[in-house]
């Protein structure tokens, strides 16, 4: 009878962006099928739309009386509106007449964990009260947790006997670019910090076809892995046995409607593509890639490692294993070895997560810089206890672009949301990178001839007025010629250091008089680990001393601006 019972139907509908909801929409997925749910994914084609329609004031409060729910939100808690979304989707379904079958989970990137800290105890939770509500009958029990993983897709392949070079082959997105998608091709890529800084930030200029963009907008890209890493994936799995030609061309078919394959793996695709431009290299594998080299090895020493890898009790050696040291997929493979051997390419799917997409906040002006897109990339490598240095997929790959690559990228709008009215003061808080969607902003407002030291104060961030004060030459043009303030907090040139929020204590008297008028707008970007707290301590602490208010009414008068948005952060880990 096991076998042949269906327990009710579930739906995961999720909405991604980075691709992480998509990774526990599937997680999830996975997961039903051991409890015999008919269980079915699917990504709304328009949240937005979706959001709409269940705020609509006609819906009858019982609309949803008959459905039971359970609300997983994936956010980071540095933001002040944390996991805003999931907890509104949460409530309304509640107004609806839903049934809540358990607590709404909130996952928090902050975590030691990142969201499985969250969706993991969420994911057991879930479990345990839906079988409660849809308990399978006599005879039937739950299916081993470590059961043969079932490929995605049916894949078959043969040897490509052309000779033509595989890397010349098209991209393996272009036929499936969407309208949105577009060709830049490299103007430059210019290192902006002093070659004995230990951090290395481009400055890239993207030449467009006329694409126009707003202030705040956000270009989106998907990176390749470096040559590098491709070989040293291809060479560890060509020691263990697995001999994949990287000319060997792949074709993948649907194995259920539950999990129908995208677009751009639709067609003939070569091993050497997926390497270069699918599987993420890079990434840190989660449990479930040791459930599957569980069930891969011949080793008892290894499954024994990797199922304790998927226990509740066994998160923190996996987190000393993969986390804390950022040990990526292809190093896994390698200390693996008799899992490795016995990976087949239909398993490489399971095995290995794809490439997302990365954002990265414009910094050029639409009108100012025209037909240009610029970004500010701080390429991402350090040390851990492993030998070999890490490399950041998105930032190293920038890194290695010339002038004269082409790169396809689409643009969509990013969380800022800058004032339309000229007289509105703009205070903008921006250490390090995250003075990037500023630039595109003060630009903007150069070039509408309404730029001014009144209504443009910048406080920018770095360790050294020397090495890293990037855009310097432009910043203090503008300063000189009154068309803004700026306002520099240099880490690392005292013994003592100061940070963007010592900057904003320093000049409150100019700052109140900015958010005295009730018109200016707070925007603070950059690294999500203590700024933007400090940065808003400083502001309250401005709205005590220079404004007369006491502690309470501070608080709530930032917290009337957060709500009206005139106080915005973006803010990344």
């Amino acid at each position: 009878m096991s076998g042949t019972f269906v327990n009710e139907k579930l739906t995961v509908l999720y909405g991604s962006q980075t691709g992480n909801a998509q990774d526990l929409a599937e997680r999830i997925w996975r997961e039903s099928k051991r409890f015999h749910f008919a269980g079915t994914g699917e990504e709304p084609d328009n949240m937005k739309q979706f959001w709409k329609f269940l705020l609509r004031r006609s819906l009858p409060a019982d609309s949803l009386k008959k459905l039971n729910f359970a609300v997983l939100g994936l956010g980071d808690s540095s933001y002040v509106k944390y996991n805003f979304v999931a907890k509104r989707l949460n409530k309304r379904l509640g107004q609806l007449g839903a049934h809540q079958l358990i607590p709404i989970g909130l996952g928090d990137d902050q975590h030691d964990l990142g969201y499985d800290g969250a969706s993991d105890p969420w994911i057991e939770a879930l479990w345990i009260n839906a079988l409660n509500a849809f308990p399978l009958p006599q005879g039937v029990s739950p299916l081993d947790r470590n059961q043969p993983v079932v490929p995605r897709w049916n894949v078959t392949s043969k040897l490509c006997l052309e000779p033509k070079s595989v890397n010349k082959q098209q991209s393996l997105y272009y036929s499936t670019r969407t309208s949105k998608e577009f060709f830049v091709t490299i103007i430059d890529n210019v290192r902006v910090t002093t070659d004995d800084h230990f951090q290395d930030v481009r400055l890239i200029k993207l030449k467009t076809n006329g694409q126009e963009y707003n202030s705040g907008d956000v270009v989106v890209l998907r990176p390749r892995n470096l040559p590098s890493q491709v070989a040293e994936f291809q060479r560890i799995l060509l020691e263990n046995d697995v001999d994949i030609p990287p000319e060997t061309i792949f074709n993948l078919s649907e194995r259920s409607s539950d999990f129908p394959v995208p677009p751009h793996l639709q067609g003939p695709i070569s091993f050497q593509q997926l390497c270069e431009e699918y599987f993420d290299l890079t990434s840190i594998p989660r449990r479930h890639t040791f459930s599957i080299l569980a069930q891969l090895t011949d080793s008892e020493i290894e499954k024994e490692k990797c199922l304790e890898f998927t226990t509740a009790e066994g998160q923190d050696d996996l987190y000393n294993y993969c986390n804390r040291p950022r040990r990526n997929i292809t190093e896994v493979l390698e200390d693996f070895r008799h899992a490795t051997k016995n990976i087949t390419k239909d398993i490489l799917f399971e095995l290995l997560q794809p490439i997302k997409p990365r954002d990265f906040s414009i910094a050029s002006s639409c009108r100012y810089h025209r037909d240009e897109i610029h970004i500010l990339v701080a390429v991402v490598k350090y040390k851990t206890k492993l030998t070999k240095e890490r490399l950041g997929l998105c930032s190293n790959y920038l890194a290695d672009l010339k002038s004269g690559d082409e790169v396809s990228v689409w643009l969509k709008k990013g969380s800022f949301k800058f004032p339309l009215n000229p007289e509105d003061p703009a205070i903008m808080v921006g250490p390090g990178t995250g003075v990037a969607p500023f630039r595109n902003f003060i630009f903007q407002r150069v070039n509408e001839g309404v730029a001014s030291a009144d209504n443009l104060i910048l406080f920018f961030g770095c360790r050294s007025r020397c090495k890293d004060f990037y855009c310097k030459d432009e910043y203090e043009s503008l300063q000189d010629e009154g068309m803004l303030h700026l306002i520099c907090a240099f880490s690392r040139d005292q013994d003592d250091k100061i940070y963007v929020q010592h900057k904003i204590a320093e000049n409150a008297k100019e700052v109140w008089r900015a958010l005295a008028t009730r018109r200016a707008h707070i925007f603070v970007a950059g690294n999500s680990k203590n700024m933007p707290q400090e940065v808003r301590s400083a502001f309250a602490r401005v709205c005590v001393e220079e404004g007369g208010l006491d502690e309470e009414k501070a608080e709530a008068f930032l917290a009337q601006m957060e709500k009206t948005n005139q106080y915005q952060t973006e803010t990344w880990s």
